[in-house]
């Protein structure tokens, strides 16, 4: 195999004569005027469709904003709607508090008011009436007078301004426009929204064209056309006057756009609601060559509107750009020197002829010394051009893709790396390789390899542009990452299991005993709230250990925090024996405590009844049924010895080396009868080398026997807590 070989200099050079003389330079300036020509119609074109994306948005967020607020109304109706449903008689001050509440000033700037219309039979009239006199308005009646089929009134209307009064007790059901969308919303129990009118609330001034929504209340629950009539109790409704509502969405306009809003499919002065230039006659018909236009249709509750959208000049202020004289006169700068550089590039053809040749004999050196540290690299080393066709590989490359050296050099990058590679690092380094500099490298990138067996391998990859003359090739450096991918994935799923399947029951389970504690569920007895207790805490303890276990990265990089205070040690393993007494219960194990020296240690409480909680469990589930596990503690040889002892197996031979390593398991099969996570033991390791101690253990076929020595507590630090990170 061979590094790739620069060419000498010939004396005959067609190709580059041809590039390199005045009648080419010609070509080229004419050539590349064209492109410039070409580039500054592209770039006006791109100019102008800015622009027009620019009003599409504007368009698109000036009917978002329109559709959404109005949609926000509804609910709005609803809200009341649901007060009717929830209080079968709701009286005026109850509506009065609950459109307060609301703020509607606040929240839905535009809203007239929120109101109730009550559908009343004929021969219910004069009581309706009555009734709202006794309230404290004498002279109510319902309006205009005469006799009809069906009436409604307006019984509450909300805020009761000087405006809204007007419409106390009006029977918006004898208007042919409201009728229209009462009946809709009636019989198919949803919003529907009028045609244009005149509100009853316009005085003399600043008249408004208006719209409403009405919402249907039924007495009980229906399903059809027939039973909706039959149970109408009347509609909760909102009048809207269209200026108020349009300055509460939008504000004052957008100033790059104006529109205008119909009622329906017609475009006339009789169906024109608004114009945002104040304008009271149809402009739509209005135009010029400079601006754009938009006809949108806008469907809310039921009923169609019209906008008529255009663009303002505005609108092209904003988006004028001096882009296309730029790239005109940019182009024609770039040509001109572009045409100098091939007329000097003629003159140094015999400079660089040279140059090429001295650099050749350095790049001749370099392969000899590089061919001699790759040979005997156990890392993969493949040397490829730009076009992916290997020139190059090393054994351990040959090795790592399954390959012998010889027909690894006939396969391409793009086979063995995929796209990722070839279509994505390889051309970003080529451009940063862009300085002058040799070598310019990225590191530890994670790639997928293909085998020849069909199958991938991860590997991390590190990459060199470097150049020979005009060429450029790529060396990657590659170290199969298999293995170190296994355990990433083995801590990741774990960590994830922690994460999930015991902190969100923990968390339940402490928020029950809390409520149990609390007195939610009923007065409980001295020796319940004992017990109680004693579970909240051992929640409280659990999830600290189980925030630890998602910490191990921070305990192997130092960053994990113990509060060391000094206890004695009939306390610690005391406590150790109250809270793993139940699970040796469950088992029918005996858990005790026996040779005990009462010594002082200077250890983190949680952390070491963390330790104790792993040894303790470890030793019941591997003890058989109805056996004892023995908790001793010693002095000698200025260390005390804490043991747990069980009546199991005994640790397998093949486990004795590894087993404090993270993930090690004495069964690792999918059908192993005892659980755990194979973090415990390498846990409780890095919590004694914390606390200054060692831990072992010794084993036989009658149980295994873990312990771990930590140093006495010294006179001084007996009296002294000390915070250590």
């Amino acid at each position: 195999m061979t590094m790739p070989q620069p060419t000498a200099t010939t004396t005959k050079r067609p190709l580059v004569d041809l590039l390199h003389n005045r009648f080419t330079a010609w070509i080229v300036l004419l050539a590349s005027l064209i492109i410039t020509l070409i580039a500054w119609v592209i770039s006006n074109n791109a100019a102008e469709y800015r622009t027009q994306e620019r009003f599409k948005f504007q368009v698109n967020e000036a009917q978002f904003a329109l559709e959404k607020r109005l949609l926000d109304y509804q609910q709005v109706l609803r809200g009341g709607l649901a007060l009717f449903v929830a209080s079968q008689n709701v009286e005026r001050k109850e509506w009065h508090d609950y459109v307060e509440t609301l703020e509607l000033d606040k929240h839905y700037p535009g809203i007239q008011g929120i109101g109730f219309a009550r559908w009343i039979a004929p021969k219910d009239k004069d009581a309706i009436e009555q009734g709202v006199r006794n309230e404290g308005f004498p002279e109510f009646t319902i309006k205009p007078p005469g006799e009809r089929d069906h009436y409604t009134s307006i019984i509450y209307l909300e805020p009761f301004d000087v405006r809204n009064q007007r419409a106390f007790g009006y029977d918006m059901y004898s208007e042919i426009n409201r009728r229209t969308a009462m009946d809709r919303a009636r019989d198919s129990g949803e919003p529907a929204m009028s045609g244009k009118v005149k509100l009853v609330q316009e005085t003399k001034t600043d008249i408004q064209p208006g719209f409403l929504i009405y919402l249907p209340l039924y007495s009980r629950a229906v399903s059809n056309v027939e039973e909706r009539r039959e149970a109408l109790r009347g509609f909760v409704y909102s009048p809207f006057r269209i200026r108020n509502l349009m300055e509460g969405i939008l504000g004052h306009g957008l100033p790059e756009i104006n529109f205008e809003i119909y009622d329906g499919d017609v475009q006339n002065s009789e169906t024109m609601l608004y114009d945002s230039e104040g304008f009271t006659e149809p402009r739509h018909h209005i135009n010029d060559n400079n601006s754009f236009t938009s006809n949108r249709t806008l469907t809310i509750a039921g009923h169609t509107w019209m906008v008529y959208y255009r663009s303002t000049p505005a609108l092209l202020a904003a988006t004028t750009t001096n882009q296309p004289l730029l790239v005109a006169i940019g182009g024609v700068f770039i040509d001109l020197l572009l045409f100098y550089i091939i007329i000097s590039l003629s003159r140094l053809r015999q400079r660089a002829d040279t140059l090429a040749k001295e650099r050749m004999e350095v790049l001749r050196e370099r392969e000899l010394h590089f061919k001699t540290i790759a040979d005997t690299a156990n890392d993969g080393i493949i040397t490829c051009n730009m076009n992916g066709e290997i020139s190059y590989c090393n054994r351990a490359a040959a090795e790592i893709f399954g390959y012998s050296e010889a027909k690894l050099q006939t396969a391409s990058m793009l086979q063995l790396f995929g796209h990722d590679l070839c279509h994505d690092v390889m051309p970003k380094a080529q451009e940063q390789s862009a300085i002058d500099a040799p070598l310019n490298n990225n590191s530890h990138l994670e790639i997928n390899g293909n085998k020849s067996d069909g199958s991938t391998i991860p590997l991390e990859l590190s990459v060199a542009i470097w150049r020979i003359g005009d060429r450029r090739y790529a060396t990657i450096i590659m170290r199969d990452i298999t293995e170190r991918k296994r355990i990433d994935r083995m801590k990741s799923e774990f960590i994830s299991t922690v994460s999930h399947e015991l902190r969100t029951p923990l968390t339940s389970i402490r928020g029950s005993l809390g409520l149990i504690s609390g007195g939610v569920v009923g007065t409980i007895s001295d020796k319940a709230r004992t017990l109680v207790d004693t579970a909240a805490r051992n929640c409280e303890r659990l999830t600290r250990l189980i925030n630890d276990i998602l910490d191990i990265e921070k305990m192997e990089a130092g960053q994990m925090h113990f509060q060391l205070h000094t206890y004695t040690t009939i306390t610690l393993l005391q406590h150790a024996l109250e809270h793993n007494a139940a699970a040796a219960q469950a088992s029918g194990i005996a858990l005790t405590i026996s040779n005990c020296t009462d010594a002082v240690i200077r250890v983190d409480k949680d952390r070491f009844q963390q330790v104790m909680a792993n040894l303790i469990s470890n030793a019941i589930k591997f003890s058989h049924h109805a056996g004892v596990v023995t908790i001793s503690c010693q002095q000698h040889d200025n260390r005390v010895r804490i043991a747990v002892q069980d009546q199991g197996p005994g640790v397998p031979g093949e486990f004795n080396n590894r087993i404090f390593q993270k993930f090690a398991q004495a069964d690792s099969s999918d059908s192993r009868q005892k659980g755990g996570t194979g973090l415990g033991l390498s846990i409780v390791k890095n919590i004694v080398e914390r606390f200054g101690g060692t831990i072992g253990f010794e084993t036989s076929p009658s149980g295994a026997c873990f312990y771990f020595d930590l140093p006495p507590a010294s006179n001084n630090s007996a009296l002294n807590s000390t915070h250590l990170e």
